[in-house]
C-alpha cells in the first residue's frame, strides 16, 4: 500500500514509503511538530508553512547537541534571514564570519535536522493566485491570511502521515511566537481547534514560543528559508541563491535515501480553481465550518452567562 499524497510537489517527491523504523515500532510515541512561518510579510510574494517533526523523547538530546554547537561556534540564536545575508552592524552575530565557518555551521545544522527529524513538510501558496482565485466568502472559512491556508494544508499533511502509520499519540505543535492580539494567530488557533474537532485528542496541545529558546524552531527556520527560496524560484522565476541550492539538494538527496522523508508541496492555480468551483457547487466543507462556528459561539455565550 502506498502512503497518501500531501499535495502537489514543488519538486518531484511524493508520498511516504516504509522507512524510519522508530515510526513502525513506537506507534504510541509522542511527536513534536515545530512550525515555521516564512513569507508572512505582506510584501512577500509567497506564504509557506514548514514543519519539522521530532520524537518528543529526543528533544532533550537535540538541545544538548545544539548547545554544544552553539557554544563552540559562538552565537546565541540562528535566524536564517540574517544568517544567509549578514549585514555589517553591531546587531548581527554572523557579520565577519569566515566562509568556512559559515559553511560549517550551515552543514552542521542540516545534519542535526536529518539526525533528529522524523518528517519534514512544507506547503507553499502563491499569494497572487490565492488573492485572485479564492473569493471572500470562502476565505471566511479557509483563511483570510495566506499563511493560514498554508498551515491548514500542513496540518492536513501531518494528519495523513499520522493515519498512514497508525500513530495513536497526540501531536505537540509548536509555532513560532505571535502576539495574542495578532489576527494571524487567532486564525491559526481556529485551524488547530477545527482539527481537534475532527480528530479528538490529537491537536489540542499547541503553543506559540520564542524561536531563540527552542532549537527545534531554529532548525525549522532553516528548513522554511530553504523551501521559501525554492518556492520563489518556482512561482516567480527567482534564481536560487547558492545557500538555498546547497540546502535543497542536500535534503532532497537525504529524502531519496529515506524514501520520502521530506515533502515540499504547493497547490497549483488550476487545482485551486477546481477546488473553489467544487466548493461553490457542492459546499462540501461549509456544513462543518458552520457547525464548528455555532458550537464555538455557544461556548462563548455559556461562559459569559456564568
Amino acid at each position: 500500500m502506498k502512503p497518501p499524497r500531501v499535495g502537489h510537489p514543488i519538486h518531484a517527491r511524493s508520498g511516504w514509503g516504509v522507512r524510519w523504523t522508530e515510526v513502525n515500532v513506537a506507534m504510541a510515541q509522542v511527536y513534536t511538530a515545530y512550525i515555521d512561518d516564512s513569507g508572512t510579510d505582506p510584501q512577500q510574494q509567497v506564504a509557506i508553512a514548514t514543519a519539522l517533526v521530532i520524537p518528543a523523547t529526543r528533544i532533550q538530546r537535540l538541545q544538548v547537541d545544539w548547545d554544544v554547537m552553539r557554544v563552540r561556534e559562538v552565537f546565541s540564536s540562528l535566524h536564517m534571514s540574517e544568517f544567509s545575508t549578514p549585514t555589517p552592524s553591531t546587531t548581527s552575530e554572523f557579520w565577519g564570519w569566515e566562509q568556512d565557518k559559515h559553511e560549517r555551521v550551515y552543514e552542521y545544522v542540516r545534519d542535526i535536522i536529518k539526525d533528529y527529524g522524523a518528517l519534514t513538510i512544507s506547503f507553499a501558496v502563491y499569494k497572487k493566485d490565492y488573492d485572485e482565485v479564492v473569493p471572500l466568502e470562502i476565505r471566511e472559512n479557509a483563511g483570510k491570511f495566506h499563511y493560514t491556508w498554508a498551515v491548514r494544508h500542513l496540518i492536513a499533511g501531518l494528519e495523513k502521515w499520522r493515519q498512514f502509520y497508525k500513530i495513536s499519540a497526540p501531536f505537540e505543535v509548536v509555532f513560532d511566537f505571535m502576539k495574542k492580539s495578532d489576527q494571524r494567530r487567532k486564525e491559526i488557533e481556529d485551524v488547530m481547534e477545527q482539527n481537534e474537532e475532527l480528530n479528538p485528542g490529537i491537536y489540542s496541545n499547541y503553543s506559540f514560543r520564542r524561536r531563540e529558546l527552542h532549537p527545534g524552531l531554529q532548525c525549522v527556520d532553516m528548513l522554511g528559508w530553504i523551501s521559501y527560496q525554492f518556492a520563489l524560484h518556482v512561482f516567480c522565476g527567482k534564481p536560487l541563491v547558492r545557500g538555498a541550492k546547497v540546502g535543497w539538494e542536500d535534503f532532497e538527496a537525504y529524502s531519496r535515501q529515506r524514501d520520502g522523508w521530506r515533502l515540499a508541496a504547493t497547490l497549483k492555480r488550476s487545482e485551486l480553481e477546481r477546488w473553489i468551483k467544487l466548493e461553490k457547487e457542492q459546499g462540501l466543507s461549509k456544513p462543518f465550518f458552520d457547525d464548528w462556528r455555532a458550537k464555538k459561539l455557544s461556548l462563548i455565550q455559556n461562559s459569559r452567562a456564568k
